[in-house]
C-alpha cells in the first residue's frame, strides 16, 4: 500500500477477492489430491469490510429494498423514483444491424473502441487502525450515448464516496455521478458532463461461438489505461459464483487483470459484447465477461429509473442455519431472518428477526440461497406461503411480494 498525491492511501496490489467454486469445470486433480480454483473480481480494491476475504458459508443474503440502488456519489445520485427519461439502448449504443459485416483486425478494433473505453477512480472510505482512510479503487468502463452515460461494473464503484473518470485525449478527471447500480448483474452506469462523445455499438452475445475472436480493452492495475489483449471466446454459459451470487458468463483468453473491471469485450466486429468483470485467481488464460444480452435492459433501467424494474424483493435479510449451527442451538436447518425492511413485504406478512425459514411453498430450505432462488421464480404481487420456526413452534405465514427500489 502506498500514498499517493491526494494523500489518500492505495491499495494497488490487493485485489477483492470473491470465493466461489460453483465452475465444477475448473478443479484441477493430480497427484497431491484435488485444488480449488477460486475467482476474484478484477479491480484493485480497497481495504473495507465489504471486500474482505470471506467464504460463501459466511454470507448473508440480503433481500432488503434498496439493496440494489446507487450506492456511490450519493449526494449527485438519482432518486431512483420513474421519471420521464426514455433512454433507449438501441437508440444510443446503436445495435447491429442483420445484414453482412466485414470483419476488422486488431488495430481497427482498438481505434474504434478504443476511444470509447475509460477509465474509472472509485476514492472508497475504510478505516485503518481505528482511524478514518480512503483508498482509491481503479476499473475501467466504456461510454454508451454521445452525452456522457457510461457502462461499468457495480463493484467498481460499490462504497465509493466520490467517482472520477479519465477519457481518452482528456488530460484532467471528470467528475462522475453514478445513476443506478444492480448488484445482481453487476452493473453500474455513471454519467458525465460531456456531449459529442464517442461511444460504442453494442452487439450480440448469443449469437457468440466459441473459438471467434474476443478483444479486451481497459485499464489493468489502475495504471496501463487503454490496454488491448486479444484472444478467443474460450466457452459460453460458464455458471460462476463469486462473493454469494451466481452468473452465466462468457469465458476469454483474453488477458484479464486487476482494472480490467467494466472494460469491454469486443467482437471481430467491433461491438462490444460482454463487460469483463472476473479471473480465476492465479490462473493464466481464464477471464470472465457478462453478456451484453443479459444487461441491455437493466442498463436502461438504471438510466431511466435508477434501478431494475420487476423484480420481486421479500424485504429481509437472512443467513443459511446449517447442520452444525442447527445442533448447536436446537434450531431447525433453514435461513436465519437477521434483517427485517421497514415497512417491506416481510414485515407486513409479520416475520421477525430471529424466525427460521424452513419451507417455501412447502418446499424445504436448506440455505438462504434457496430462499433468493424460490423468490426469483416469481414476480411482483405473487403470494408466497413461509413455514417458519419461532421460539420452539412452527407458524406459518403469507408474504406478497413486492417490487425492489432504490
Amino acid at each position: 500500500m502506498k500514498r499517493n498525491k491526494k494523500g489518500t492511501w492505495k491499495t494497488s496490489s490487493i485485489v477483492l477477492t470473491a470465493i466461489g467454486i460453483s465452475l465444477a469445470a475448473i478443479l484441477v486433480i493430480g497427484s497431491c489430491g484435488m485444488m480449488f480454483v477460486f475467482f476474484r473480481y478484477v479491480r484493485p480494491a480497497s481495504q473495507t469490510a465489504s471486500t474482505a476475504e470471506t467464504t460463501i458459508s459466511s454470507q448473508a443474503a440480503t433481500e432488503t429494498q434498496g439493496t440494489d440502488s446507487a450506492s456511490a456519489n450519493s449526494s449527485d445520485s438519482t432518486s431512483g423514483t420513474s421519471s420521464d427519461k426514455h433512454f433507449s439502448v438501441a437508440d444510443a449504443a446503436s445495435l447491429p444491424d442483420s445484414g453482412d459485416k466485414t470483419a476488422l483486425s486488431t488495430v481497427e478494433i482498438a481505434n474504434k473502441v478504443g476511444p470509447a473505453t475509460v477509465s474509472i477512480i472509485a476514492e472508497v472510505p475504510y478505516s485503518a487502525y481505528g482511524q478514518a482512510a480512503t483508498a482509491e479503487a481503479s476499473g475501467s468502463g466504456f461510454i454508451v450515448s454521445a452525452d456522457g452515460y457510461i457502462v461499468t461494473n457495480n463493484h467498481v464503484v460499490e462504497g465509493a464516496s466520490s467517482v472520477q473518470v479519465m477519457v481518452p485525449g482528456v488530460t484532467d478527471p471528470i467528475d462522475a455521478k453514478v445513476v443506478g447500480t444492480d448488484t445482481t448483474t453487476d452493473v453500474a452506469v455513471l454519467k458525465i458532463d460531456r456531449t459529442d462523445l464517442p461511444y460504442v455499438t453494442l452487439g450480440d452475445s448469443d449469437a457468440l461461438e466459441v473459438g471467434e475472436l474476443a478483444v479486451a480493452i481497459g485499464n489493468p492495475f489502475g495504471e496501463l489505461a487503454g490496454s488491448v489483449t486479444v484472444g478467443v471466446i474460450s466457452a459460453l454459459d460458464r455458471e460462476v459464483t463469486i462473493s454469494n451470487s451466481t452468473y452465466n458468463l462468457l469465458q476469454t483468453d483474453a488477458s484479464i487483470n486487476s482494472g480490467n473491471s467494466g472494460g469491454p469485450l469486443v467482437n471481430s466486429y467491433g461491438e462490444v459484447i460482454g463487460i469483463t468483470n472476473a479471473k480465476v485467481s492465479d490462473g493464466e488464460g481464464i477471464g470472465f465477461a457478462i453478456p451484453i444480452n443479459d444487461i441491455k435492459t437493466v442498463i436502461e433501467d438504471l438510466v431511466n429509473n435508477g434501478y431494475v424494474t420487476g423484480r420481486p424483493v421479500l424485504g429481509v435479510g437472512v443467513l443459511t442455519v446449517d447442520a452444525a449451527t442447527a445442533e448447536q442451538y436446537g434450531w431447525p436447518v433453514g435461513a436465519y431472518v437477521r434483517e427485517i425492511t421497514a415497512g417491506g413485504a416481510a414485515e407486513k406478512a409479520g416475520l421477525a428477526v430471529g424466525d427460521i425459514i424452513t419451507k417455501v411453498d412447502g418446499q424445504d430450505i436448506t440455505t438462504s440461497e434457496e430462499v433468493s432462488a424460490i423468490k426469483n421464480t416469481h414476480s411482483v404481487g405473487d403470494s408466497l406461503t413461509l413455514t417458519i420456526y419461532r421460539n420452539g413452534d412452527t407458524i406459518e405465514l403469507t408474504i406478497v411480494l413486492q417490487e425492489a427500489t432504490s
